[in-house]
C-alpha cells in the first residue's frame, strides 16, 4: 500500500499573509531621497520648463489637454524618483521621455476604447505656438518619430544628445530623422 504524504483535504502553511493582515506602518524614506527632493532644484525646473514641455509635447501629438495631463504625470512621477532624474544631466529630456510614452499609452487605450467613449470637443488650454496655419499644418502632417526630432531641435532648442536621451534614440538617428523631416517640410511648405 502505498503512503499519501500530501492527502487532498491537507492544509498548506501559508506562504504569504492575506492581503489587510499587516498592520498598518509608516513607510520610512531615507534621508537621502527626503535631503535631495527639499534641496533640489525641482521646483526651478518646473517653473521653467513645465509650459514649454507642454506646448512641445502638445505639437508633437496634436493633443493640448492631453499634452497637459501627461506632462503634470510626467512630473510627478520626476518628484517621486527625483533621487535619480535629478542626477542627470537633462531631467526635462526624462520628463520629456515619460511625458511622451504616458500619452502613447493613452492613445494606445483610447483607440481600443473608441467605440464606446463619447465625442467630447478638445479644449483648448495651451496658447498656439505658431500663428502660421500652414507651419502647423506641415508639421502635423509629418510622422510622429520626425516632429518629435523637430519640435525638440527647434521649439525647446535642445542639444542633440539631449533629444536622443529623450526619445532613447541614437545622436545618429536624431540627425537623420531632422534632415528628413526638414526636407519633407521644404517639400510641403515650397521654397517661402
Amino acid at each position: 500500500m502505498e503512503t499519501i504524504s500530501n492527502p487532498v483535504g491537507a492544509r498548506r502553511p501559508a506562504r504569504h499573509r492575506p492581503l489587510g493582515s499587516r498592520p498598518n506602518r509608516p513607510v520610512e524614506v531615507p534621508p537621502r531621497i527626503v535631503e535631495s527632493v527639499t534641496h533640489s532644484d525641482f521646483e526651478a525646473i518646473y517653473r521653467n520648463d513645465r509650459d514649454r514641455l507642454i506646448r512641445a509635447l502638445s505639437i508633437a501629438i496634436s493633443d493640448d489637454a492631453l499634452a497637459t495631463e501627461a506632462v503634470d504625470e510626467a512630473f510627478t512621477r520626476a518628484l517621486h524618483r527625483w533621487h535619480a532624474v535629478g542626477s542627470f544631466d537633462e531631467p526635462a529630456a526624462w520628463i520629456y521621455r515619460t511625458a511622451r510614452n504616458w500619452a502613447t499609452s493613452r492613445f494606445r487605450r483610447r483607440s481600443r476604447d473608441r467605440r464606446f467613449a463619447p465625442k467630447i470637443a478638445r479644449p483648448e488650454s495651451v496658447e498656439p505656438v505658431s500663428a502660421d496655419p500652414q507651419l502647423a499644418a506641415a508639421l502635423s502632417s509629418l510622422p510622429d518619430d520626425q516632429r518629435n526630432v523637430l519640435v525638440l531641435r527647434y521649439y525647446l532648442d535642445w542639444t542633440i544628445t539631449a533629444i536622443a536621451d529623450a526619445l532613447d534614440i541614437s545622436p545618429g538617428t536624431v540627425k537623420s530623422r531632422t534632415n528628413r523631416a526638414l526636407h519633407e517640410l521644404n517639400r510641403l511648405l515650397g521654397e517661402r
